[in-house]
C-alpha cells in the first residue's frame, strides 16, 4: 500500500509504502509523530507500490521539490520520502495524491502481460532490424564464405527469437 500523510507542524508531506500485515503499524507511528494520513492507495503487489513510490519521488525531484525533512525531524524513519516547505511551494496533500494515482496506474498498466509482451515484441522486431543491416552490408562487402558463417551465427539466434514469439504469444 502506498499513502500520503501530511504534517502541519513540519509543513511536510510524505509519501510512503507499507504492507498490509505492518500498515496498522506504520501509519501509527507517524500519528504518534503528528502526521495524518490522508490518502491509501492499494496495489496488488507490493513491488509496484514502491515502484510507484519511486516515480512520484522521482517526478516531485524534477520539479524542483529536492528539500526533504532532516533524519532527526522523522525519528521513525522515512525522511527521505519528505517534501519539505510544502506550504510555501503550493503543494498539497490533494495534489500529491493526484500524482501518486496517476504514477499507480502507469505502474499497473505497465505490469500487465499485455505490455510487457508488447515491450518484448518491439524489442525482438529492433534486434531483427539491426540483423537485417548488418546482413544488407556483408551481401554488398562480403565473400560467400563470410555470408554463410553469418548465416550460421543467425540462424540460431532466429530459432531462439521465434520461440520467444510464440512464448508471448500463448500468455496473450
Amino acid at each position: 500500500m502506498l499513502y500520503i500523510a501530511e504534517s502541519d507542524e513540519l509543513n511536510a508531506l510524505k509519501i510512503g509504502v507499507t504492507s498490509r500485515a505492518s500498515r496498522t503499524n506504520r501509519t501509527q507511528q507517524h500519528a504518534r509523530h503528528g502526521w495524518r494520513i490522508t490518502a491509501e492507495i492499494t496495489f496488488e503487489d507490493g513491488q509496484h507500490a514502491f515502484t510507484a513510490e519511486q516515480a512520484v519521488l522521482a517526478f516531485l525531484r524534477s520539479c524542483g521539490a529536492r528539500r526533504t525533512l532532516a533524519q532527526e525531524q522523522l525519528p521513525q524513519g522515512g525522511y527521505t520520502e519528505t517534501v519539505a516547505l510544502a506550504r510555501e511551494v503550493g503543494l498539497s496533500a490533494d495534489q500529491l495524491l493526484v500524482i501518486a494515482r496517476a504514477a499507480g496506474e502507469i505502474v499497473e498498466a505497465t505490469a500487465r502481460p499485455f505490455y510487457t509482451s508488447m515491450v518484448a515484441l518491439d524489442q525482438v522486431r529492433d534486434h531483427l532490424r539491426e540483423v537485417e543491416k548488418e546482413y544488407q552490408v556483408m551481401k554488398l562487402t562480403g565473400s560467400r564464405r563470410e555470408l554463410q558463417e553469418f548465416a550460421a551465427q543467425v540462424l540460431p539466434l532466429l530459432e531462439e527469437l521465434k520461440e520467444m514469439a510464440e512464448s508471448l504469444r500463448s500468455r496473450l
